[in-house]
Parts: C-alpha cells; structure tokens; sequence
C-alpha cells in the first residue's frame, strides 16, 4: 500500500477554491473505503497466518503390575508420529457495526492414511500394535476485529484488536478414528479399562494443538492487518531532482458500518526554501477547496463494485504541486546536452521565418529556460485520468546582441499534459503515460520587441516547434515510467481505474480490485526495491513516479 498512496496523493484537482497557508496539514487529505467485497477478498490472507503441519509430543504410560508381575494389573500405552494439519477452507471479514466479524472454516486432519500415527497397547502380559489417522473434519472459528487510530511515540497510528476466538469442532467423535493392524474393540476395551478412551488419547491431545493453533491467529491478524496499513504512515523527505519535500501522511480516524470500512488520513507536503527563480511570484499559498468526501457507495456510473477506493483530494494534491514549483522544480534551461543538437538563432526561423534573420544574419548561440510565473494544478474532467495544468509556464529565448546577452523572444504556456495510469496485472507495474505534444499548449507571445508583427506565426508554429525541440527530451524522461506494486500476504491489485469525483470533481478516485497475485515486486520502508521499484532504467524515488509529468521541459536545472 505504500508505493501506492504516496505517488498518488501528487495527483489531485483544483476547483473553485480559496488558498492554504504553505505547510498546513489537510485533515482530509486521502480517503480509503474498503468495500464489503473488498474486505471479503482481503480475508484470503488468513490461511497463509496458520502454521502447517504441527508435530505432537509423544506420550506415554503405564504399570508394571504388582511386585513386578505383568499379570497382576499392568498396562501400558504409547502414542508416537502424530500430528496435526489445519487448513482454511474459507475465511470472510464482514463489516458490522464499529466491528469487522471474521469467520473461518478450517479442515483439520490427524494425520493421515499415506502418514498414520503409531499407538502401542499393552495388557496384563499382553500387546496391541496399531496405526492410524483421524478423518479429516471441519472446524469453525469466529470472532470480530475493532480498529482503532491510537498515539504511539506522538505518532498517529491504526491499531488492530481481534477479539476471543469461538472454536467449534463439536461435531468430532470417537467414530472418526480409523485404525488399522489391530481390533478397534481390544484396543478401546483396553483404554476403557486403565480409565481412558480413544477420544481422550488421540483427539483431546490434538484438540490443544489445534487450540493452539488458533489462539495464535488473533495475534497473527492484528500484526498483518497493522502492517498492511502501516503505509498510511508517512514521514519522510522525497528528493525530486534537486528539490526536496518533507512529505507527511497519518491516519486520524478509522470508521467500520455494514458498507464497509472508511479510513481517513491527514497530510501535509512542503518545501522548506524557496527557490529563488520563483522567489518573487511566490503567494505563500497552494489552492483550497475543502470539498465534501463523497459518501461511501458514490461511485460514478462507469465503476461497478471495486474492492479498494482511494479517494485523493485535490488539496493535498495542489499542495505538493506547489510545494514542487515553490522549491524549484520547474526552473530548468533546454541544453545542447539534452537535445543532442545545437541550440542556435535558427530556431527563431522555424518559429517566426525571417523575422529574426536582420537580427542574426549568421546563425548565434541560443538559450532557452522556463519561467515558471504559476505553480502547475491538476484536473480530472479531462479525456484523461488527470491533466497537469499549466498557467503562465514562461518560455524565455536568449541570445547575444551588441555584445551582450538579450532576450528576444518570451512566450507564455497554458494548456494541460494528460496522465493516465495502466495496471498490468500480471507484474503489478503501474504505468504512467503521459501524452504530451505542443498541441496541447496554448502559447502567447509575451515580449517581442524586435520582430513583432511575427507574433501571429510563432503561436501558429509554436506547435511543431515544441515536438520537434521538447517533446522527445521531456518522452525520453518520462515516457517509459512504471514502477512495481508491492502484495501482501500473496494479495495484491488485480485491476484499476482512475476518475475524477465530487460534486466538484474534487476528488481523485481511484478504484481497484484485490486478489492472489503472483508479483512480489515494491519498495521497503528505507526506499530499497524487491524486483525494482521502476522500469525502463535507474529506479527513481517513490514520489517521482508521479511527478516528473510535471516537469514540463524535462530539462536541467537553471543555475
């Protein structure tokens, strides 16, 4: 679950909105619902917390008869090679009221006719030698899970309770135990007579391992399902490029009623330092909008039962976006490095013809940096699962006349760069495509003092242009970025869509479904990856699977 909330809390819309303060927790950051199917599909993680087989200690007794003599009341008996398999037929968590109900069905052998156990009897001078196995049975287990949001070390964190286990295998007699190389009869008269049967010599010592067993379950559940919600702990410092946000995720409540489970988390994302080729458009606020949680079962008319809801406002969305752009991100300059050709005035011809060639009769040295005026927000009302949108993203064009550097042209960017996520199954890699081509931007000459009556023809070419130039740099960043889903317990996401919700389509929802997997692949809590974290090249941090969209220009840093 963690390498999949964190990168998608970076994706959340702006609607009509007010502004929060740089910094400030949302309370309502993210909103997981666990469906009754869902939770239905997450109880097949309780057979992997039973043991397997369970030996049994043999046991022993006897006597040797008075002053020596086997004939005078001597007996004895001995039980060895047992053991004990329990197995889960079925299990399903129920939502109830404030309440998960677990039930199990166990089938539970003694061991078995290819395995028999080994029970020797002896009487008055006499012996039995016997092997056998107990019929396979069905045993049920039930009992509820509370869970609760509690303070550990100033942390909130989502504690797991289960209650006492009910074992009922009442249904298990003497009937059941089938033994072989010896007369059942000789052998139960023989018990019957030293005060024992064959229910209290073979079932009520196997009935405590199977007890056993089970009182282990109740603390078994509470630690998977702790640690499967342990990714709703967040606290850490993700690097993006050079820019660094202190990224924070905790639960504050946790509610359970017969639809199914409803976890709400807070967060918060920032940047400490603002970087100072934004410095001076910096408001000190990300946009707000405090939107109503759609109430569980709202889903939209396109998503029919999904197991898992993620429901990601656009606050803490924008917050991270802003916090990004507040530290800098989207200060870059397009390089020669980059491009792999030269970055020279001729550039100016493909955008506005001969309008600059008085100015450069010979082809001059170019720079390009961004100027980013605005921090960058995202939509969900799009044809695709979000849009990057940009406002007032500078292009700034730089070259040197009379002997010193100029700029010549600036154009400003607004538009949006579509993002949709694809969920291969069969790895758990969740793909991020990014459709990003100059069609999608709007540009507008800002300044052009020298050739203006080109204004015209550079926002008509400007398209072309920015595939030509931009485009392939940014798809070679970011066209290829997927990263591996981690399972739990053999579980994992077997599908999953993404769309906008709210009355306000302020919420991203994201709708998934659980089931066995056969990926083990995700990060660890210290950011190291079984099976790699990302494909197509060098693993990035977890929160930049999800971000790099938004480097627009996909280029290096401005000094």
């Amino acid at each position: 679950m963690h390498s999949l909330l964190l990168p998608l809390t970076l994706l959340a819309l702006p609607a009509q909105a007010d502004e929060l303060p740089a910094g400030d927790t949302v309370t309502e950051a993210v909103v997981v619902d666990l469906t009754g199917s869902g939770l239905d599909a997450m109880a097949d993680f309780v057979p992997a917390l039973l043991p397997g087989d369970i030996a049994l200690d043999p046991v022993s007794d006897g006597y040797s008869g008075l002053y020596g003599y086997c004939y005078l009341g001597g007996w004895g008996y001995a039980l060895s090679d047992a053991w004990v398999s329990v197995e889960v037929v079925d299990a399903a968590l129920t939502p109830g009221d404030e309440v998960l109900g677990l039930e199990a069905e166990l089938s539970v052998h003694i061991n078995d006719a290819s395995d028999p156990f080994a029970l020797d009897l002896e009487f008055e001078c006499g012996d039995t030698n016997c092997v056998g196995y107990v019929e396979p049975f069905t045993a049920l287990v039930e009992t509820t899970v509370e869970l609760d949001i509690i303070d550990v070390d100033g942390v909130p964190t989502l504690d797991a309770t289960v209650g006492a286990l009910d074992l009922d295998y009442s249904d298990l007699d003497g009937s059941d135990i089938v033994l072989d190389d010896c007369a059942v009869g000789t052998a139960e008269t023989i018990l019957n007579y030293i005060g024992f049967s064959m229910y209290d010599l073979i079932l009520d010592q196997a009935g405590d391992a199977i007890d056993d067993a089970v009182a282990d379950l109740g603390p078994e559940i509470e630690e998977a399902l702790e640690d499967a919600f342990s990714s709703a702990n967040i606290n850490e410092d993700v690097e993006v490029g050079e820019t660094v946000m202190h990224v924070e995720l905790y639960p504050s409540s946790v509610d359970i009623d017969p639809s199914g489970l409803r976890l709400t988390m807070a967060g918060s994302m920032a940047v400490d330092d603002v970087a100072d080729c934004v410095a001076d458009w910096d408001p000190g606020t990300s946009t707000y909008v405090d939107g109503a949680v759609p109430d569980p079962g709202d889903w939209p008319s396109s998503i029919t039962d999904p197991h898992v809801v993620a429901l990601l406002s656009d606050d803490i969305g924008n917050q991270a976006l802003y916090g990004l752009w507040r530290g800098g991100l989207l200060c870059y300059e397009i390089t020669e490095e980059l491009t792999g050709f030269p970055l020279d005035t001729s550039i100016l011809g493909l955008l506005a013809g001969e309008a600059f060639d008085p100015l450069f009769p010979e082809s001059a040295s170019l720079e390009i940096a961004t100027r980013p005026v605005m921090a960058p927000t995202l939509g969900f009302t799009g044809d695709h699962d979000v849009d990057v949108l940009i406002d007032e993203l500078g292009l700034d064009f730089v070259a040197v006349l009379d002997h010193r550097a100029t700029r010549v042209l600036a154009l400003d960017l607004d538009g949006a760069v579509g993002v949709d996520l694809t969920l291969d199954e069969a790895t758990g890699a969740l793909a991020v495509d990014v459709d990003l081509d100059g069609e999608s931007l709007q540009p507008t000459v800002r300044h052009n003092d020298f050739a203006p009556e080109a204004n015209a023809d550079i926002e008509e070419n400007f398209a072309g242009v920015f595939d030509t130039l931009v485009s392939g740099v940014v798809s070679g960043l970011v066209g290829d970025l997927s990263f591996n889903l981690p399972s739990f317990e053999g579980l994992g996401l077997t599908a999953l869509d993404a769309e906008g919700h709210g009355s306000e389509s302020d919420w991203l929802g994201v709708y998934a479904e659980v089931g066995p997997v056969s990926y083990t692949g995700g990060c660890d809590d210290e950011g190291g990856c079984d099976s790699g974290c990302a494909a197509g090249g060098r693993a990035p941090g977890r929160a930049l699977m999800l971000i790099l969209p938004l480097a627009l220009m996909g280029l290096r840093r401005r000094p």
